[in-house]
């Protein structure tokens, strides 16, 4: 797929940076929308056009996106849906793609906002689009590894995270001594792992699988450093992703805490 320039809808965390390092490095042209209220700082780092919108105003996405004639989106980073319910005004396209929805799962509100971009003549790229290297392989990422019983014990906890993401209702849980501490739901990955790390016993873990059908235009689950610390300050032993469908961020920094602090990254390919 040959492009010269995209809009990138950009939400919190190290995904779009990562995303933007690619773009340079590829020569790729990016006009970056950011969410208000879901702000980047890192986006300052780079010398790309940039604006900043509401959430609730999906109308001056496609809008400001249309009149630079761009043709392609991507979208990347965390954005809480619970942005929308801050906004007393919404635009007519933002009340037909979202609010108007009775389902208003994370999964039901980006396809119909791709659905709007669509409808004006922007197509929406895969998130892995420049980023397969970021990918989580199979196997045993880093250097730390726990018995083989202890990932034998574990799918029973992969495939309750993967009904549950299947659910569109999270896509991480915590487990340990063989109970599920934590399901992931609104609040999002981090605070489900401090929900449940504070109540699983030491030495848990964390498991997080992508949908079983995931739509790569969207939400491709991410982990990063600010994951591991959290794990590693709450007594945890490691994390299990999905190999192929899990993007690590930072991952050569990610290895090197992982191996310092005596904490695994497992990646599991689903057979």
């Amino acid at each position: 797929m040959k492009i010269n320039k995209i809009a990138l809808v950009a939400g919190a965390g190290e995904l779009p940076l990562t995303f933007l390092r690619q773009a340079v490095i590829n020569k790729l042209d990016v006009f970056i929308i950011e969410v208000e209220g879901d702000e980047n700082k890192g986006l300052r780092n780079f010398k790309f056009e940039r604006i900043k919108v509401k959430l609730a105003m999906l109308s001056a996405m496609i809008k400001e996106t249309s009149s630079r004639g761009i043709k392609h989106v991507i979208f990347l980073g965390y954005i809480r849906p619970i942005q929308l319910l801050k906004d007393i005004i919404f635009d007519e396209i933002t009340r037909k793609a979202f609010i108007a929805l009775k389902d208003k799962r994370p999964k039901a509100l980006m396809e119909s906002a791709i659905n709007q971009f669509k409808k004006a003549g922007i197509t929406t790229v895969p998130t892995t689009y420049l980023m397969y290297k970021v990918l989580a392989s199979e196997g045993f990422v880093n250097n730390i590894k726990p018995q083989k019983s202890v990932l034998e014990a574990l799918k029973c906890s992969v495939s309750i995270a993967r009904s549950i993401a299947a659910l569109d209702v999270g896509q991480t849980l915590v487990t340990g001594a063989g109970m599920i501490w934590a399901v992931e739901a609104m609040e999002g990955t981090d605070n489900c792992i401090k929900r449940g790390g504070k109540m699983a016993k030491k030495g848990f873990i964390v498991v997080k699988m992508a949908r079983p059908k995931q739509d790569l235009r969207y939400d491709v689950p991410a982990i990063g450093l600010k994951t591991l610390k959290l794990i590693k300050s709450l007594g945890g032993s490691g994390i299990v992703v999905e190999a192929g469908k899990t993007f690590v961020l930072n991952k050569d920094e990610l290895i090197k805490y992982a191996d310092k602090n005596k904490l695994f990254i497992y990646g599991w390919r689903n057979k």
